[in-house]
């Protein structure tokens, strides 16, 4: 339909129709009166792959080129960055909890089941998010928004596509209250902006770096898991302070844990991002060139 948009156009229109979907979703939700759940879940998560579709087939239909659906980085599965990607979130929620359960807020608790079993319920939810929640969001987030806006330069566009995904949770928390409770208003937007845009530098680098969306969804999804399941071995008699703002999926630690990370994998990746954003092909440490193949 219009062929001849700049990206950062694309860009524009993307993000107006992924927070009008978001609305509506959130409209539907409240109107069908879904609880938490796969229901819930599958009307929300899906709307940045719904708008992703949307520009590709009908506003730009540059869907209809392998090379449009190649620009939203599926055919690539960036393993040299995993380790990253699953390793240093869960570290994050892990440290958090780790620091609160060293206060008289909070204690360890064994669960119900025991910890093997929590490590088996954990793994599991990842596999699950990996390839549908937490990756319908990253199709539309770091898939299709993020490269469209790299003209600006890396950290306009990282801060830009934090700031659409973070607007984008917003009629979930106010539209669907209280399913969603996000307590003081003053404390919860800065907390859950924060979060959400360093979020967006982490898991951007890992997209910069590999051209791929594979690794910000596994790590998308780590957070995802590891804060609630972290929380049912947390023990406290102080559950608004302890697991909402300080490891709550938007806690003070987790933010405070989440701009180190993207601080240090920014630093850590920085010469492989540079070489892939001047046109060559992203760094890769993997060993030989089968392995670097099958990475990319």
């Amino acid at each position: 339909m219009f062929t001849k948009l700049t990206d950062t156009s694309k860009a524009a229109i993307f993000s107006v129709l992924v927070l009008c979907l978001s609305v509506g979703a959130a409209l539907v939700i409240r109107m069908l009166g879904l609880s938490p759940g796969f229901g819930l879940f599958a009307v929300w998560s899906f709307t940045p792959t719904v708008a992703t579709l949307i520009m590709l087939l009908v506003v730009t239909r540059e869907g209809y080129s392998k090379e449009g659906w190649k620009s939203l980085g599926l055919h690539r599965l960036g393993l040299s960055v995993w380790w990253i990607a699953f390793g240093a979130t869960l570290l994050i929620t892990v440290a958090a909890s780790a620091i609160v359960w060293a206060t008289p807020l909070a204690s360890f608790v064994v669960p119900e089941g025991g910890i093997v079993n929590a490590v088996i319920n954990f793994l599991i939810q990842v596999g699950i998010l990996v390839l549908s929640f937490s990756l319908a969001e990253e199709i539309g987030m770091r898939g299709y928004l993020q490269p469209r806006l790299m003209s600006l330069g890396r950290t306009r566009a990282l801060l830009l596509v934090g700031l659409v995904w973070g607007t984008w949770h917003m009629p979930l928390y106010y539209f669907v209250a209280p399913l969603f409770p996000v307590g003081n208003v003053l404390l919860f937007l800065p907390l859950f902006y924060g979060t959400i845009v360093a979020a967006s530098f982490f898991f951007g680098y890992l997209r910069i770096y590999t051209g791929s969306i594979w690794p910000a969804s596994i790590a998308h999804s780590v957070h995802n898991a590891a804060w609630g399941v972290l929380g049912a071995l947390t023990a406290t008699s102080s559950p608004v302070l302890v697991n909402l703002y300080l490891v709550g999926d938007y806690g003070i630690l987790i933010l405070i844990g989440v701009v180190i990370g993207a601080i240090w994998v920014g630093y850590y990746l920085r010469s492989g991002m540079n070489e892939a954003q001047s046109g060559g092909e992203a760094h890769q440490v993997t060993a030989t060139p089968a392995a670097t193949a099958a990475s990319r």
